[in-house]
Formats: C-alpha cells, sequence, structure tokens
C-alpha cells in the first residue's frame, strides 16, 4: 500500500473536489471532516506518512467518490472515541470549488488517540510538534467535563480506562507550570 505524505494528501483531496465539481450538478457545498494521522500529516503535525485518508463524517454524496481516494469512512465506527461535540470545534483545512475540509480540532484528536491507544496513536500524540500547539485547559475540559469524552463513551469501564491513559499522558507531557 502506497504511504501518503502532506502533498500526497493535499493533492488526493484537490483531485476529489475537482471531480466533485465536473461531475455533480448545482452549487451545493459538501463537507468532509477528516481525522486520525492523516489530519495530523495535513495539519504539518506528524512528519510520517499514512496509508489513507480517514474520515469521521461526509456529505453523504460523496460516498460514490471516497474508494477511489483512499479515503476510509470505517472510522466512523469509532466515533464514541471523539468528545461528544467534537464538530463544534472542528478547524477549516482547505476550501474547495465544491467541498470543504474540515480537521478535528488537535485536543480532539488527542483524545481519540488515547482511547484508541495503538502504539502509532502514542507515538503521534507525544511528538514535540503535538506537544508545542496543545491547548492543556481545553484538552482536561474535554478530558474530564461529563459533557464531552464522558458523554461518548460506550460505557464507564471504558471512560475509566481512557481516563487513566489520560492521567498518564498529562504526567508525563504536560509542561511544568511554576
Amino acid at each position: 500500500m502506497l504511504k501518503l505524505l502532506h502533498d500526497d494528501l493535499l493533492a488526493r483531496l484537490k483531485g476529489l473536489d475537482e471531480e466533485v465539481a465536473l461531475t455533480l450538478d448545482g452549487d451545493d457545498r459538501y463537507y468532509m471532516i477528516i481525522v486520525g494521522g492523516s489530519a495530523l500529516v495535513l495539519r504539518r503535525l506528524r512528519d510520517t506518512a499514512t496509508h489513507d485518508i480517514d474520515v469521521v463524517s461526509n456529505s453523504k454524496e460523496l460516498f460514490p467518490y471516497l474508494d477511489k481516494y483512499d479515503i476510509n469512512t470505517r472510522v466512523e465506527a469509532y466515533i464514541n472515541c471523539f468528545p461528544y461535540n467534537f464538530e463544534d470545534r472542528v478547524e477549516m483545512l482547505h476550501k474547495g470549488r465544491r467541498i470543504d475540509f474540515y480537521t478535528v480540532s488537535l485536543e480532539d484528536a488527542v483524545i481519540a488517540k488515547l482511547y484508541a491507544m495503538r502504539p502509532q496513536d502514542a507515538l503521534d500524540i507525544s511528538s514535540e510538534q503535538v506537544l508545542g500547539k496543545l491547548d492543556w485547559a481545553l484538552l482536561d475540559k474535554l478530558a474530564t467535563d461529563s459533557g464531552e469524552a464522558q458523554a461518548s463513551a460506550l460505557n464507564e469501564r471504558s471512560y475509566s480506562i481512557f481516563l487513566d491513559a489520560y492521567a498518564d499522558y498529562a504526567r508525563r507531557h504536560r509542561p511544568c507550570v511554576n
């Protein structure tokens, strides 16, 4: 499988946008919310390559085009890993001719990766690029507010495991304040 860096990923998104602009009638605008390693690469917060573009939400009209551009929507099965109100914090990545491409906020991405906590996730959220841009106050709120990460958890046990992972992450990476 081909590994994709920033320019490769952006070219795929622009290609999708161009194809949609040429094939779908009307002036409707569509959207896509990108997550995972691909979001970090696109925001230049990860230097390593990724295999595909992970999308947690997109306009239904885009589904017929996604496979051609290696865009994966299977991540929707893990929606409970994202804080409940993550859509309120999405950030514009690229405004195309017909598609607006967003990424989840960095803090929402960290929460999701702490829930999943695969080896690559731990590396992704421990990089200097990520740690240097984190809003720790927002991250704390998302991790502990009952209306955010707890509200989207499958059950109390999964939230408890997440909280342990978050406490360990904060202990190891939060900057010291004098």
